[in-house]
């Protein structure tokens, strides 16, 4: 009889031990990610290596451990949030349990587990420093009556000398927006200079693959978001012969294999710089100038232009300000 008492003991332990573990499973997605209504990873350099005299920068990104999912956080990933000046590329992450807009979040009333914090990697450094700013405590510093707008248009600005990413703010219980600089350099927000005027992207990265005949060379559109590109596929199987492997092979490898990201590290628009950078993008026996057409929409008399040097190419172009809008 104490046999078989033990026996149902023992299975009733069993089954309580299942039903605590499946309960418990459910109870951990909630509350480290089904309850979160906007999240995203976080994610740190695999690797990168600069190039044409630190003219450009290419990362290999990867998830963090603080990041979830199944992902082998050592492989490779795409990533294209970063936004980036001359010296600073930021990257960001997030759990918010209210969606985008909704005017209940408050800065002041955090739920448990809630964050948006901003990565910024000083890019000035061999070793790319990296600092973590808390992006809610900055706005609760900055006006309390606020909270950040987490899907919306977040791009670069530089203003004398300052590099800044744009956050959009929306006021707690009301639908009034303000659109604020988020300082790489300190991890502050600030108003808008009035001298400044609107906060847009003032760069033009895009001369060479949109503007010139040297689009109809890639097989395909290089992908380009906010400011930096990444190679497709059949654009990485035709550039076996190019500068860029020649010369910065460790380069070149991250590119083509492990998904990495080229950014311009520039605030303006740098057409000695770009020109550089392309010269790698090209086949080793190639200049980037020979028999190069620029296209009507970048010159300055409107017309297309077959240009064989740089500085051919300088004259025709229209001036700095002029390509801004063209981009």
């Amino acid at each position: 009889m104490k046999q078989y008492r033990k026996k149902i003991l023992i299975i009733l332990g069993l089954i309580s031990l299942l039903v605590l573990v499946a309960g418990a499973y459910p109870l951990y997605r909630y509350l480290t990610h089904d309850r979160y209504k906007v999240w995203s990873i976080e994610v740190e350099p695999a690797d990168y290596e600069f190039l044409a005299d630190r003219q450009g920068l290419v990362i290999s990104w990867k998830k963090t451990k603080n990041s979830n999912g199944k992902r082998d956080k050592d492989e490779p990933i795409e990533y294209s949030s970063a936004i980036h000046g001359k010296r600073y590329i930021t990257t960001e992450s997030k759990r918010l349990i209210y969606k985008s807009g909704d005017n209940r979040f408050d800065v002041n009333k955090l739920s448990w587990g809630e964050y948006w914090k901003i990565q910024v990697y000083d890019a000035s450094q061999d070793d790319l420093p990296r600092k973590e700013y808390d992006l809610l405590k900055a706005i609760a510093d900055y006006d309390a009556s606020y909270f950040p707008v987490s899907i919306v248009y977040t791009h670069f600005f530089a203003y004398k000398d300052q590099e800044y990413r744009t956050v959009v703010l929306q006021k707690t219980g009301g639908d009034d927006r303000k659109e604020v600089l988020f300082n790489m350099a300190t991890g502050k927000l600030e108003d808008i200079p009035k001298d400044a005027g609107e906060p847009l992207e003032n760069r033009n990265v895009d001369i060479f693959r949109q503007s010139t005949s040297l689009k109809d060379y890639y097989s395909e559109a290089l992908r380009n978001i906010s400011s930096s590109i990444r190679l497709p596929q059949s654009v990485i199987e035709q550039s076996s012969d190019w500068r860029l492997k020649e010369e910065y092979p460790a380069a070149y490898d991250l590119m083509t294999k492990k998904k990495g990201e080229l950014y311009f590290l520039t605030n303006e628009t740098d057409v000695k710089l770009l020109s550089d950078i392309y010269s790698l993008l090209i086949p080793k026996d190639r200049d980037l100038f020979d028999n190069l057409t620029v296209y009507g929409e970048v010159t300055k008399d409107g017309k297309d232009h077959v240009v064989h040097s740089y500085e051919e190419f300088i004259s025709v172009l229209k001036p700095k300000e002029e390509l801004i809008n063209a981009s």
